[in-house]
């Protein structure tokens, strides 16, 4: 390995037409070192977790796996990702299980490393912490040599607190195919991403850099001869700056081949990129951006979505003209641009997210600048998935559409925190909490989400084995007072025990009023030989609605305050071997929130009663049963009709012509006071 350092350079950036480093101040960005290794069963899930942190910051998070430990040791004829350095790294922070993440070399509550349900309340926590420096890098290679040049600039915004700090650089590999274990046994062909494969740097720990006040640039340039069995098409450089051995000020990533933090431009989005939008509205966003080339440049402007609805439209604005999916225009330097990106959801439910992306069209290996927006519109029922718990969400789904909830949809739990920060969930009455076998189970964002939405009234399903052992004070758990809290005085739950395998199936209560025809189920093994029944004793008011096949063990509760109604699972619906109970569990969930508890005979009664369907003027229904009222509820759960009979009544003419083409929900209201539903359409 031969490396070259370039002199110290003390002249300000603004004597550099171009620059591959901010002078403004900004916020570290977070670099995540995962001890992981190729015998670990937890460490496919370790990944999974990284993997959904980088998504949701693209720009301002960098992983790298590091192969070290007793689980990364490989067997014969298998693949050594193993390197001096990680090893090295790995004995410094004494990991303590694998997967373990260290994140920028920084002491959390004492710890240094931490197990992966941690690992998202800690990236966010550095995000918002300032950074003294900032870093910047391009990167070159040389196909006959096999050189890999890196040039790094560090740029001081303000004086460093360490006085002396260090620049490491580092190659990393993606998307090499070889053994893995994971909790669901041995995977022959897994893909290994973001591999540690070397240090760039001199020795481990990195390049001193002892000029390190205010207004300081300095400039140094690494080299290394890679070896042929490395696929440079797959490999990154990821450098940072740091104190010895501890806090990590920046990190950034490019391509080894060609990659460059050049800045080509600055957009800045909206505040608050999430917003409720409603059917035929448009919701603008507002964002500005400059050229940052020292000289005109054309830029390409690109508007898209993966997930929206095929009827919600979108554009953009900018420089007095209007334009659909991407144009490429002529940007001055020194002008700041105003674009407006325009959303206008269509009739569709749905929970949608916008990318606008800027590229400059002579830089094609620069950055390409991105601003995201969320729209969530005509949601009543929201399923929110944990990190890791998102692969049960069509089991959610499905409750909901056995529940016939035409305003359903689903949301990872960052967004569903982004539009609760942004008081974007007005329109939903109902939530679904998919938490599953997910740690934290809670966090105190989340919960303090939770409490605002339940105190309005909003109501809460929540399923997940360990939810109450992640709140016990076990100290392993993830618990803290504000979560623990939330379960007894929201969740109206007393922790009892893990539970075991030995709590094998579930039975309802016969006599509950809204799960009492549910009926039992084994539990499946679906997390293997780690199934946690949660066994719980209800706080009053909330009452037991099943038992395990031991019947002092309770593992689920439901309960009604003057605000809102709860129910939570200590065993998750996938975990069901019947399909239907875990419909069940989530329709009556829905039915109950919305007042609609049904009554066998009701529901026989008015199977085929309903005509004509779809309707345009008079609503006929007849049944065998005698009703003392109804209500009739639009897609948003409102309440567009009503009456109540003076003598109980087998017969309804409900005049709906006055209603909007759409679907709506007629609840029937029996002579003792349950209820039943069915949908109808409306058409002009």
């Amino acid at each position: 390995m031969k490396h070259l350092s370039a002199l110290v350079l003390l002249a300000p950036l603004t004597a550099i037409g171009q620059s591959l480093v901010s002078t403004q101040p900004q916020n570290r960005t977070a670099l995540l070192e995962d001890f992981t290794g190729i015998h670990c069963q937890y460490c496919p899930e370790g990944h999974t977790v990284a993997a959904a942190i980088e998504t949701a910051h693209p720009d301002d998070v960098v992983i790298v796996g590091v192969h070290a430990g007793p689980y990364a040791t490989p067997g014969t004829g298998e693949p050594d990702f193993q390197t001096t350095a990680g090893a090295e790294i790995d004995a410094h922070f004494t990991i303590s299980g694998y997967p373990g993440g260290v994140i920028n070399r920084h002491i959390f509550n004492g710890l240094d490393d931490l197990g992966r349900g941690a690992w998202e309340g800690a990236v966010n926590e550095i995000l918002v912490m300032t950074s003294p420096a900032n870093l910047g890098m391009q990167s070159s290679f040389d196909n006959v040599s096999r050189l890999l040049t890196v040039n790094v600039d560090v740029y001081y915004t303000d004086n460093s607190p360490a006085g002396s700090d260090y620049i490491s650089v580092l190659l990393k590999e993606s998307d090499i195919i070889g053994p893995q274990t994971s909790t669901g046994g041995n995977i022959p062909a897994y893909q290994h991403n973001h591999v540690l494969r070397a240090y760039l740097t001199p020795g481990t720990w990195g390049d001193e850099v002892t000029t390190t006040t205010a207004g300081t640039l300095v400039q140094r340039t690494y080299t290394y001869t890679v070896p042929v069995d490395f696929n440079i098409a797959n490999c990154e450089v990821v450098a940072f700056v740091s104190e010895d051995k501890t806090e990590v000020y920046q990190a950034r990533e490019v391509l080894a081949e060609g990659g460059t933090t050049l800045i080509v431009g600055n957009l800045t989005g909206p505040a608050t990129p999430y917003a409720a939008g409603s059917s035929g509205s448009t919701t603008a966003f507002t964002n500005t951006f400059s050229n940052e080339l020292g000289a005109s440049a054309d830029y390409i402007f690109t508007l898209a979505s993966a997930d929206a609805p095929a009827d919600w439209t979108s554009s953009f604005d900018i420089q007095g003209s209007n334009y659909t999916g991407s144009t490429t225009l002529a940007v001055n330097t020194g002008v700041q641009e105003t674009i407006s990106v325009n959303v206008t959801p269509g009739a569709t439910v749905g929970v949608a997210t916008y990318e606008l992306t800027v590229a400059a069209a002579s830089e094609p290996n620069a950055p390409i600048l991105s601003q995201l927006y969320y729209i969530i519109s005509g949601v009543t029922d929201l399923v929110v998935s944990n990190p890791l718990a998102e692969v049960h969400e069509p089991i959610y789904m499905s409750g909901l559409t056995v529940a016939n909830q035409p305003g359903r949809a689903k949301a990872k739990r960052d967004l569903f925190s982004g539009f609760a920060a942004a008081n974007a969930l007005g329109a939903v009455n109902n939530l679904y909490f998919n938490v599953s076998w997910t740690f934290p189970s809670l966090t105190d964002a989340v919960v303090g989400q939770l409490i605002a939405f339940l105190d309005a009234g909003g109501n809460l399903m929540i399923a997940g084995q360990d939810i109450g052992w992640d709140q016990s004070g076990d100290a392993a758990a993830y618990g803290t007072a504000i979560t623990q809290a939330f379960y007894t005085d929201y969740m109206y739950a007393d922790y009892v025990a893990d539970g075991s395998t030995t709590n094998s199936s579930v039975n309802f209560e016969d006599a509950d009023a809204v799960f009492g025809s549910v009926p039992n189920s084994n539990i499946n093994a679906v997390f293997g030989a780690n199934s946690y029944p949660e066994e719980i004793t209800p706080i009053a008011p909330a009452v037991p609605i099943f038992r395990y096949n031991t019947p002092t063990k309770i593992g689920g509760l439901r309960v009604e305050t003057a605000n809102y109604k709860l129910v939570y699972f200590g065993v998750g619906p996938e975990q069901m071997t019947d399909v239907a109970v875990a419909d069940k569990m989530i329709q009556l969930s829905h039915d109950w929130f919305y007042g609609i508890v049904s009554v066998q005979e009701l529901d026989e009664a008015f199977q085929g009663s309903m005509w004509p369907v779809p309707a345009s003027d008079l609503l006929n229904v007849s049944l065998e049963a005698k009703a003392q009222g109804y209500d009739v509820l639009d897609a948003a759960g409102r309440t567009v009709l009503a009456e109540r009979f003076a003598a109980p009544s087998d017969r309804l003419v409900i005049a709906v012509n006055e209603l909007r083409t759409g679907l709506y929900t007629l609840q029937v209201t029996a002579e003792n006071g349950a209820r039943t539903a069915r949908t109808f359409s409306v058409v002009r």
